[in-house]
This record gives C-alpha cells, structure tokens and sequence, in this order.
C-alpha cells in the first residue's frame, strides 16, 4: 500500500445538499463518521454540501502526473476507477510549468460532449466500479481545432476521497498521453504518489541522436528552487558526463501554486551521451522530486521505468520516500461534495 498526502482545489459545479437531505442519490464517497484514515498517515476531512454543512468525512490520497500534453500534435486522458469497496470522489487540477494554476483548458468526460468545461480544475464522483476517461483537449482558446492550437504543458495534481482508507489505497488512475495519428506514440505516465518521492532517480536509455533518442521530466516536489544534476553513466558504469537543469520552482508554503516541471531532449542537458545502454541518474541532492523518462526508437516511444537511487557520494541509500511539501497543504479547509456523472446504473 502507497501512502500519499494532500492539496486541494475545487472549481466544478457543486450537488445541492443539506444537513437533512443529503444527496443520497449521488456517489457519496464520504462518511457519515469520521473514517479511521492513520494508515494513510492522515486525519480525515470534513465533506460539506452547498450550504457549508458537514455532512461526513473523508480520508484522501493524492499524487503528480508530472506532465501533460494537449492540443497542437498532442492529445492526453486520465483514466481512473473506483475500487470495489465503495465510491471515490475524483479532483484533477491542471497547472503550466512554472506550477502556476493559469492554464485555462477544454476537457470532457467519458467523450462526452455535453461534459465540456474549461478552466483549470475538473472534479466529479464515481460511484464503486466506476470508471471515467477525462480527455484533456487543449487551450479553450483554440477551440474547436484543438489539434492546430498551441501544445499545453506541465502537470496534473491528482486527490482521491473515499470513505474509508481501505478504498484510497486501492485507487490507481493512469495518464496516457499520445500524438496520434501523427505519430504512432501512446504513452502512459504513472501517478506520483506524494509519499513515493525520492532524492535521487535513475533509468537505463539508449540515446544515438538519430533513431533512439531519450528525454526527461523533472518535477519540483520541494518547498526550495532547486536544479538537478544529470550523470551519465556508460555501460562499463564508468562516469561518462554531466549537466544540470535550470533552477525548477518549488510547491510554494501558500498552496496556491504548485510544483514547477522542466522537461527536454537529454542531449540538450548532456552532451555527447555514450553509444549503447547507459544510465541516467537525475540528483536533487536534500531535495524531493518525482521525474519521468522517455525513449523514442524510430517510430515508437514509451515511458521507461524509474528507480529510486542515491548519487555516488551519499552515506546510505534512500530505501523509502519521505513525505513532501505537500503535507504542510493537508486538510486546510473543508471540501465540497463533487457532482456524479450520471444516474447510477442497476445493480446486477
């Protein structure tokens, strides 16, 4: 089981409830009690409805896509069920690179037209088993021709409610993202867990410049600026070169913002890069991050593996995550219940 923390922000339409007519009717992924949420590191949250009431409570976990891409050549979904167990409330907030939350962007659910919104936040509930496919189009200001507008970048935060820990710790959402049918690339980008962080991260690629080329997304999971240095390691695991990254923003102490993401080509950090398989290790030093790697060969791409790892010169070795700045954004203020896609469907 993955522990994560949270931050909240909540823009979408709000169900219409009180403190004697709960809307029963809708996925109520809260409860009534306050959950026992200690195995998830956490106290619970108090769920009101439009009226400001507290109506239940719910534990949270929640975690980074560290990047996204959408409109011009590229297109990107996030994919998520709710677990057996019981339903989830469901909070993706979209932010540019420099971790400011002021991209405004198109986004439906489940393909679905009448679910068009813009800005910078979609939520909805899910009730148990269900999935939801949020397809993130582009900038609301190249609508409708998404695919010759400008290419949306930087990162997706990611929070879970449920009613009990049992049901956080189950939920596994995907990002996918693709530039289809330019380019026959579909890649799917693992969630970062805000208690899965690490120091240090490594990967093994193969980088000729022409057919295999690899390149790299750091995220900023720290409270400071930070740059992060890139050694290259060959396939003898001899030290071969190094680079560093511009100075990243951090996840501001406000919680207004959040993390800043760099991504590039490796061969524009380090170069020359080494012929055959070598190692990547990307070093924040004291600073937490989460980073993602990428290989193209030829005509296809995928998301390479990343490790945990400690550069060359560090005492011992990280063999656990330790919690982020986020924590300091946990449970700050109550949250809204969040609208269900739909009438749910009978049971079998």
């Amino acid at each position: 089981m993955q522990m994560k923390s949270l931050r909240v922000a909540g823009l979408f339409a709000l169900a219409v409830a009180t403190m004697h007519a709960q809307p029963i009717n809708g996925a109520q992924y809260w409860s009534t009690t306050q959950p026992d949420c200690s195995s998830l590191n956490e106290n619970p949250v108090p769920i009101t409805n439009a009226s400001n009431v507290t109506i239940g409570y719910s534990c949270y976990v929640s975690g980074t896509f560290v990047w996204l891409a959408a409109g011009g050549m590229w297109g990107t979904t996030i994919r998520v069920a709710a677990p057996a167990s019981n339903p989830v409330g469901v909070d993706y907030s979209f932010y540019d690179t420099t971790g400011a939350p002021s991209q405004n962007l198109d986004s439906t659910i489940n393909s679905d037209p009448s679910s068009l919104s813009s800005g910078n936040d979609v939520n909805f509930a899910l009730y148990a088993n269900q999935p939801a496919e949020v397809e993130v189009l582009g900038f609301s200001s190249d609508a409708p021709n998404y695919s010759s507008g400008s290419t949306a970048t930087g990162s997706v935060y990611a929070i879970f409610y449920c009613p009990d820990a049992t049901t956080c710790s189950n939920v596994l959402p995907q990002l996918l993202y693709s530039a289809l049918p330019a380019d026959p690339w579909s890649l799917s980008v693992p969630i970062a867990w805000d208690d899965n962080l690490s120091y240090q991260w490594s990967a093994v690629g193969i980088d000729d410049g022409v057919t295999n080329i690899v390149s790299f997304v750091v995220y900023n999971e720290d409270s400071q600026s930070n740059s992060y240095t890139i050694d290259i390691y060959d396939s003898n695991g001899n030290f071969f070169g190094s680079g560093t990254t511009p100075a990243i923003p951090p996840i501001p102490a406000s919680g207004a913002a959040d993390g800043g993401t760099y991504g590039v080509l490796l061969s524009q950090v380090v170069s020359p890069l080494p012929s055959g398989p070598f190692k990547i290790l990307i070093d924040g030093g004291s600073l937490l991050s989460a980073v993602e790697v990428l290989q193209v060969n030829g005509p296809s791409a995928t998301t390479l593996q990343v490790a945990f790892d400690t550069e060359p010169s560090a005492a011992t070795s990280i063999k656990h995550a330790r919690s982020s700045a986020r924590k300091s954004h946990i449970a700050d203020s109550p949250k809204h219940v969040f609208p269900t896609l739909k009438a749910r469907a009978s049971a079998k």
